[in-house]
């Protein structure tokens, strides 16, 4: 069992939403508290904020949304799945990367290497999709409702690089372990640097490569003080979910989860289908490619993910990142190497 959110921080959370609770709670049959990811993002702001706010209009008045944004509470990414089981929410919005500390599980899917494309990852999660959802009822008493995903996490370097080889004695920034296990098998030396201190790294000579999705990374300019944008996924893909309580899913009438499903599966596709658009237009905007749609043009060199590239990742994925992911799910999944190599496993025919 992992430590529960403090009781300030749940009362906090829970005034937030009692100040909102006369406003709809009368208007609609059924009032859900909704727990996005962080504000700042762009599918929070275009696609999710929206979705919540005209849940009522769009079901005549069946369902109303008080929505916040993780962030805006105070909370952070790695407390979502306790403030799930808190009941402060009913739905909450989880980034798998952030609670791979408490529960490896939901990482099975999100590792580095496993996918290049969101095609790819669709079809992973497809495959790994029930075996999350099991875990989710079983273990936290809520279910998978949606899946989606930001851009991968691919590789700005300094210079002209030409493939793994070259990471041998660079310094690369990285935001997870199992990315810090693929870069020391490359030869390279991983570094942990938050997000605002990267550019600055970067331009000093502090890291020579630093993983991100590709419209951060334009964003925050890292293309004005690298030369090489390499997509392979050694951040891994992104993946995102959102899970609905078993106590507020079993209240509902059968007509309820019908409508309330088709909903959020509309909200899971929007979601999506931004991430492939925004991978696809940070990619162009980084290279000086058209059409550059939302962000800086920059004039970096693609590097084509070639044949022998997928093998190298593919040979660190097996022999280093799978078994250190394998080894701390088993710890507190049983069943997490027949789980894995019954969905993703099949699809990529990799057995551990």
């Amino acid at each position: 069992m992992f430590p529960l959110l403090s009781t300030k921080r749940l009362a906090l959370a829970g005034c937030a939403l009692l100040a909102l609770g006369h406003v709809s709670a009368q208007a609609a049959d059924v009032d859900l508290r909704v727990l996005g990811w962080y504000g700042n993002q762009p599918q929070q702001q275009e696609i999710e904020t929206p979705f919540w706010k005209g849940l009522e209009e769009r079901t005549d008045g069946a369902f109303s949304a008080q929505f916040r944004t993780i962030d805006e509470l105070g909370l952070t990414g790695f407390e979502a799945l306790r403030t799930l089981q808190s009941g402060a929410f009913d739905i909450v919005s989880i980034q798998v990367s952030h609670v791979s500390g408490d529960d490896p599980l939901f990482m099975g899917a999100d590792l580095p290497g496993l996918s290049y494309t969101f095609d790819d990852l669709a079809k992973l999660l497809e495959a790994y999709s029930p075996v999350m959802d099991k875990r989710l009822q079983e273990r936290y008493g809520a279910k998978l409702v949606a899946t989606w995903a930001y851009p991968p996490q691919i590789l700005y370097c300094k210079g002209d690089i030409k493939g793994f080889a070259d990471l041998e004695g660079k310094k690369v920034r990285v935001s997870s372990a199992f990315s810090a296990k693929a870069v020391e098998e490359f030869g390279g030396t991983s570094v942990t640097l938050a997000g605002p201190e990267v550019y600055q790294a970067l331009q000093q000579g502090v890291v020579d490569c630093a993983a991100t999705g590709s419209v951060y990374g334009n964003v925050n300019g890292w293309h004005e003080v690298t030369d090489t944008l390499f997509p392979v996924p050694l951040g891994g893909s992104g993946v995102s979910i959102h899970v609905i309580r078993l106590d507020t899913w079993n209240k509902l009438t059968p007509e309820q989860q019908e409508m309330l499903t088709a909903e959020l599966d509309e909200l899971g596709d929007a979601l999506w289908t931004m991430g492939v658009e925004d991978n696809q237009d940070g990619i162009n905007c980084n290279v000086g490619a058209e059409p550059c749609e939302n962000g800086q043009v920059g004039n970096m060199s693609l590097l084509e993910v070639t044949p022998e590239a997928r093998a190298e990742m593919k040979a660190a994925l097996e022999s280093a990142i799978l078994p250190m992911w394998i080894a701390e799910c088993e710890r507190v999944v049983d069943d997490c190497r027949a789980e894995w190599n019954g969905s993703v496993g099949k699809v990529l025919d990799i057995e551990l």
